[in-house]
């Protein structure tokens, strides 16, 4: 009784669904004006398993046999699949003169045929795809496409879809003005998108070829390759410069293109993140990735194998999102300083790629979003991986320019070496000889620096040089020089100042080194706490902006130095703490 029970509720439960069924393949699109959309939820389908069949073939299968039908926006059902037959009920109620356009919007279908069916009369056979030559499809278009007016009251639309690259069949049906519209609104989408990219793309070449850092122009290539692959699996490269070169040619652009991203994406990702460093086994493995399977596909295309690398190319992009992610996350376990900003966008990218693939193979929805995801993850991963650079960039930059300034810089008194004074001085030093304004130069020497340095010590002699060195910063004015020459001789370049000026100068210095005491520890003998030293001074300059009584030139720098150095021996020959001016000398 119960068996007989459950059975009954079960042909119910069947009949229930088989009505459900009918009235899903009842229903039909009613046309109007303001009509655009997809038709893959009104649209019953079967697969060509055996011989090709004729329109009338097809119709009497669809009219007696069991009938897929489509759930969401265009029908999706793998790579390499058999021929799929089509059949849309329309329904145009009052609007006979107004054309409508049928497009399928996948730019890779090889063979597609529609009819147009009116009262069991076929009113329109059009025939296309990638396979024929751009002149001889029905619209010279990226899309397979056509426009046609419709009879007043119901017609069937029947389309066999025919291809070896992956079976996405997104049926649009739109009133010609309202498509016209859809593909000036997606021009300018396209046109953003890709116009961000390029920018970025261009701006990091430029980077790169400044400063010659990998990363700039591995990141360059990967968004470029993006671009360009983008371009082609959308049809448009295609129709601007390959449109014409036989069947199949848009499935090779587009998987050869499709790799170009990933590789260059893959090798930028362990760059930036120096995986080599301390994931060697893991780097390795992405750079077999990047190697391998590319020559894998290049033996199918030897043997004309376009199954297998699409196989391969779907399993490099896969690869490519898995592996930024891993890439991400090995580097934040081991701190590298990118890494959470990377991981964050790999995970985006990642997951944007994956639904992509998926809906392309028709293992999730196939849909004008989950079609477009891969452009809007790449392109939130490309501003994102654009904003880590340019901070890269920056903290290089002040690293360069740390390391420059202590390139320059004395390391133990902070006043300027050799190289930073003349860094400083050549461009003062010019301006002056070309507007003839008078300059000066002092060189100074701490009297008996080796004493200091036997009697107390190294680090009471550094301090010393310290002291000197504040002194000196003390007394120096707006746009004075001061560098530490070498050992315990100092240089002071005083721009707008003569000879008799510097000499003055000089003197006050001296007289402030001569006051000034370091502090040791109490020597028991002498009972001294403090010491005091003195210094020599050279001085050479211009009088009346004259330099040995001509006017300077861009070569008087150097004999200025020379000659103060002069003065500066004779101070040391004869009695040391005072000041010597080169023309006294």
């Amino acid at each position: 009784m119960h068996i007989r029970s459950l059975l009954f509720c079960l042909a119910m439960l069947m009949i229930v669904g088989l009505a459900s069924a009918n009235e899903r393949q009842q229903a039909a699109i009613d046309l109007s004006p303001q009509t655009a959309l997809t038709a893959g939820k009104y649209a019953n389908y079967f697969q060509e398993y055996a011989t090709p069949l004729s329109l009338q073939q097809a119709i009497q299968h669809f009219d007696n046999n069991p009938l897929n039908m489509g759930s969401g926006e265009s029908l999706s059902l793998g790579i390499t699949v058999a021929p799929v037959w089509l059949k849309v009920k329309l329904n145009n109620a009052n609007n006979p003169q107004l054309f409508y356009r049928f497009s399928v919007e996948t730019p890779w279908l090889d063979y597609i045929d529609a009819w147009l069916v009116h009262d069991d009369d076929v009113i329109n056979y059009i025939k296309g795809g990638d396979a024929f030559a751009y002149e001889d499809r029905p619209m010279q278009y990226r899309y397979f496409a056509f426009e046609s007016a419709l009879p007043e009251g119901e017609s069937y639309l029947y389309m066999r879809v025919e291809t070896l690259g992956p079976m996405a069949i997104p049926l649009h049906i739109s009133e010609v003005n309202r498509a016209t519209q859809r593909d000036i609104s997606s021009g300018y989408q396209y046109g953003f998108l890709y116009g961000i990219m390029v920018a970025l793309a261009i701006y990091n070449l430029i980077i790169y070829f400044s400063i010659k850092h990998k990363e700039y122009g591995l990141y360059a290539l990967y968004l470029l390759g993006f671009v360009i692959n983008s371009l082609s699996y959308t049809g448009q490269l295609h129709t601007w410069i390959t449109p014409n070169w036989g069947p199949y040619f848009q499935d090779w652009l587009d998987i050869s293109l499709m790799i170009t991203y990933s590789i260059a994406g893959l090798h930028f990702a362990r760059v930036l993140l120096n995986t080599k460093q301390y994931a060697p086994v893991l780097d390795k493995f992405t750079v077999s990735v990047t190697l391998f399977i590319p020559l894998g596909m290049l033996v199918s295309a030897v043997f004309n194998q376009l199954t297998i690398a699409l196989v391969l190319a779907f399993l490099l992009n896969s690869s490519f999102a898995i592996l930024f992610v891993v890439l991400g996350y090995k580097a934040l376990t081991f701190k590298v300083p990118a890494a959470k900003l990377f991981l964050i966008c790999s995970v985006t990218a990642a997951s944007c790629i994956c639904i992509s693939t998926a809906a392309v193979w028709g293992l999730v929805p196939y849909n004008e979003i989950t079609f477009k995801l891969i452009e809007i993850g790449v392109a939130f991963e490309a501003i994102f991986l654009a904003f880590l650079l340019a901070q890269r960039f920056r903290l290089a930059e002040v690293e360069k320019r740390i390391a420059q300034r202590s390139a320059r810089q004395d390391v133990l008194t902070g006043l300027n070496n050799r190289l930073g004074f003349e860094h400083l001085a050549h461009p003062i030093w010019h301006q002056h000889v070309r507007s003839k304004r008078n300059i000066s130069l002092i060189i100074i020497d701490i009297d008996h620096f080796k004493n200091i340095n036997d009697d107390y010590g190294h680090s009471v002699g550094d301090e010393v040089l310290r002291s000197v060195a504040a002194l000196l910063e003390y007394s120096n004015r707006r746009g004075d020089i001061a560098a530490r020459w070498g050992g315990e001789e100092f240089l002071l370049l005083l721009p707008d100042t003569d000879e008799i000026h510097a000499y003055q100068h000089a003197e006050r210095l001296r007289i402030l080194i001569e006051q000034a005491k370091i502090a040791i520890d109490e020597n028991e003998e002498s009972g001294e706490s403090n010491i005091q030293f003195t210094a020599s001074f050279g001085v050479c300059g211009t009088r009346n902006g004259k330099f040995n009584g001509t006017s300077l030139t861009f070569e008087s720098l150097e004999a200025m130095i020379n000659k103060a150095d002069k003065a500066l021996y004779e101070v040391k020959s004869s009695g040391r703490n005072r000041v010597q001016a080169a023309s006294a000398a």
